[in-house]
């Protein structure tokens, strides 16, 4: 079966699960897009975030009330803007480990919490839907958001009639 794993912020008691638990698809999977976006550090104007627009109201619709306008000017219809920012960077200069279900027998591991004891222990919180929102609003590629689609990419898929050199599967995530 293997060890099944999770990407736990140790000072924060906050971890995400990526759409695929064994260390290897982890590895290999988009959604680890969004450590990248906790690690960052992160600017206190919003600059590493800004958006562009050209309508107040279709940005606020777009990207939230809580849409932030830095400078619109009327006459060119363009502006500036921060969308919500709350996991932006929170986990910059934490403490960050991928645990295992059996971190309990880890060598290297002394102290960390299991797979499970995260679920049990009330202190701590899965922050992965909410990362995950944020995150695509920020990315806006739907190619590149994370827990939208997932896509596998082997080398190769040969059937009796073709061979497909790298082709791009969707998988279908099951609720």
């Amino acid at each position: 079966m293997g060890q099944y794993f999770r990407i736990v912020n140790l000072d924060k008691k906050e971890w995400i699960e990526p759409s695929t638990w064994k260390l290897w698809e982890i590895c290999a999977n988009n959604d680890i897009r969004m450590l990248g976006y906790l690690l960052a550090t992160n600017n206190p104007d919003g600059t590493s975030v800004i958006k562009r627009f050209t309508d107040p109201e279709k940005a606020k619709r777009k990207y939230g009330e809580s849409f932030k306008i830095l400078y619109y000017d009327e006459k060119y219809k363009m502006g500036f803007g921060v969308p919500k920012c709350e996991y932006f960077g929170r986990w910059c200069g934490d403490r960050i480990a991928i645990v295992g279900d059996y971190a309990d027998q880890a060598t290297n591991a002394k102290g960390l919490p299991t797979f499970h004891e995260l679920e049990q222990n009330p202190e701590w919180k899965n922050i992965t839907n909410e990362v995950a929102e944020e995150f695509n609003v920020f990315i806006e590629d739907v190619n590149l958001m994370v827990g939208t689609v997932h896509y596998i990419n082997p080398d190769m898929v040969m059937s009796e009639k073709s061979v497909c050199v790298s082709p791009k599967i969707e998988v279908k995530r099951q609720p």
